[in-house]
């Protein structure tokens, strides 16, 4: 009798058995955009019409409430499909503004901050308020982030791409929701990739190094060398100091002028913030052509045919 119930405390004590759960789950990266607001709102929309038929199933399968009579039962399932399958919406500005809304019109207020920092929109949010905290089966989440790099960051890794959370990740249960969220998200958002993306992915900084700043600095370095301090001169003992010295000088001016670049060009750009970006940019094209000019000139001069 003591075995038995020794047995019986056993399986008691022991965790039910579960069975195995299986779900689609992509992440779409955000990065490279150049976006209006009615770019943004498109793909609030159409991810909308798919979340609403999500809705429309789930509201389908739903049990009466024998508590209500049919017009009110009916009432009642508009008003869920209203209120559990929206996506919310916040918008962020950069002096900790915050907007949020439930719909599209969000996007055409007249408190929306300026400039935007962050737009992010889900499905999660609604469907908690009548679901006890819980995720739905099929979820989407939308983050956009507008913001600029520090012109500076000694604290950033210089291999690592530029710091930017934008991104769109759908998780469903149900394939048709899941391709069907993944297509509009790429097909909208692929048209609006910029040219200059390639600058904030991992190891640009790297590329531009030994790509350009330390050829560029080798040059330099031994054309002002030979040229200020020649061989035979009274200062030749400096020669190496200065060649070491001015490759160094060289290098930091390029991570400066790389986090300069970035901040002008950065990873995701919103119209409706006008951006005055685009004297750097000038600023910046006329840097680089000054550049080109002396990088040519000191190759030149160091050819044995140079006059």
């Amino acid at each position: 009798m003591e075995k038995e119930s020794n047995e019986i405390q056993i399986k008691q004590d022991l965790p039910p058995k579960r069975t195995p759960v299986g779900w689609f789950e992509g992440r779409i990266s955000a990065r490279g955009l150049s976006l209006g607001l009615d770019d943004v709102k498109a793909l609030y929309q159409e991810l909308s019409i798919i979340n609403r038929k999500f809705g429309e199933n789930i509201i389908s399968g739903l049990p009466t409430d024998p508590k209500m009579s049919g017009e009110e039962w009916g009432r009642y399932k508009d008003f869920l499909l209203e209120d559990a399958f929206c996506l919310t919406i916040s918008i962020l500005g950069d002096q900790d503004q915050q907007l949020y809304g439930e719909n599209a019109e969000v996007f055409e207020s007249d408190n929306l901050p300026h400039p935007i920092q962050k737009i992010y929109f889900n499905n999660i949010t609604a469907w908690q308020r009548h679901s006890q905290d819980s995720r739905p089966q099929n979820t989407i989440e939308v983050d956009l982030d507008f913001s600029k790099p520090p012109l500076l960051d000694p604290f950033s890794v210089l291999s690592e791409p530029t710091p930017n959370s934008s991104n769109v990740t759908v998780r469903a249960d149900d394939m048709t929701f899941y391709k069907a969220a993944l297509q509009i998200v790429d097909t909208k958002l692929a048209k609006h990739r910029t040219w200059y993306a390639a600058i904030h992915r991992s190891f640009a900084y790297d590329m531009g190094v030994w790509l350009v700043a330390l050829p560029a600095g080798l040059v330099i370095a031994t054309h002002y060398m030979e040229r200020w301090l020649p061989v035979g001169g009274n200062l030749e003992a400096f020669r190496w100091a200065f060649f070491l010295y001015s490759l160094g000088i060289v290098i930091l001016g390029y991570r400066f002028l790389s986090g300069y670049i970035k901040w002008a060009f950065p990873v995701n750009v919103l119209a409706e913030n006008k951006d005055k970006s685009l004297r750097h940019r000038i600023a910046l094209g006329g840097i680089f052509v000054w550049l080109a000019y002396k990088a040519a000139d000191t190759i030149y001069a160091l050819l044995p045919f140079a006059p």
